[in-house]
């Protein structure tokens, strides 16, 4: 599969921890939603989950989960979409 990183697409993004939903506007407008988790860690699982514009877009949403001190637990490709809403 070719990754078109200049176009947009579907992501899912997984962070520890639990994210208030009145920051997806600071966070390209991504869904968000809590798991939680039911092992010895207790810690929920946020996922982001939405169109991003490009690569740019996407490095941009995760400097503001690290400088937010969210430790990431991976990102997922999920699809090509057309041009972002």
């Amino acid at each position: 599969m070719k990754f078109p990183y200049d176009q947009s697409g579907v992501y899912a993004i997984h962070i520890a921890g639990r994210l208030d939903a009145s920051v997806a506007n600071r966070l390209g407008g991504l869904t968000i939603s809590t798991i939680e988790q039911d092992d010895e860690s207790d810690q929920p699982v946020t996922i982001l989950k939405g169109c991003l514009p490009d690569q740019a877009a996407l490095f941009g949403v995760l400097t503001t989960l690290y400088n937010w001190r969210y430790p990431l637990l991976f990102v997922r490709y999920l699809r090509p979409n057309q041009p972002c809403q």
